[in-house]
């Protein structure tokens, strides 16, 4: 029976062949192309580290900028502080100075109001 067989695999043995080397060529040319893939990503993924390690570095630098300003937020708000206090003694200063004002005018509109009582009686003599 074996040798009854024996024409049918001559026939299928250069088929085989033929099937199975052109199945190794793909392989080979799948396992390239997955390859130089892997080659692209891993230098996209290095440029990407880069890119990543700048943005890094400018968080890093933005933070330190926070900080200062920050820190400079902290001086104005005492300094305006201390303007509003100067400010309301000024007012206070501002307001007393009116009151004497009003007073120093009164006493003026007084004696002048003499004066002029006085003038009128000197004459009318």
């Amino acid at each position: 029976m074996l040798l009854e067989l024996l024409p049918h695999f001559t026939r299928l043995l250069p088929m085989a062949d033929k099937y199975l080397s052109t199945r190794t060529a793909s392989e080979k040319a799948q396992e390239a192309a997955l390859a130089a893939l892997g080659v692209a990503i891993s230098g996209r993924l290095g440029e990407l580290g880069e890119v990543h390690a700048g943005i890094q570095r400018q968080l890093l630098e933005q933070g330190e900028q926070l900080a200062e300003a920050a820190v400079e937020v902290t001086r104005v708000q005492a300094s305006v502080e201390g303007v509003e206090a100067r400010v309301a003694g000024l007012e206070k200063t501002a307001a007393a100075a009116m009151r004497l004002l009003v007073v120093v005018l009164a006493g003026l509109a007084c004696a002048i109001g003499l004066l002029v009582v006085v003038l009128v009686r000197l004459r009318g003599r």
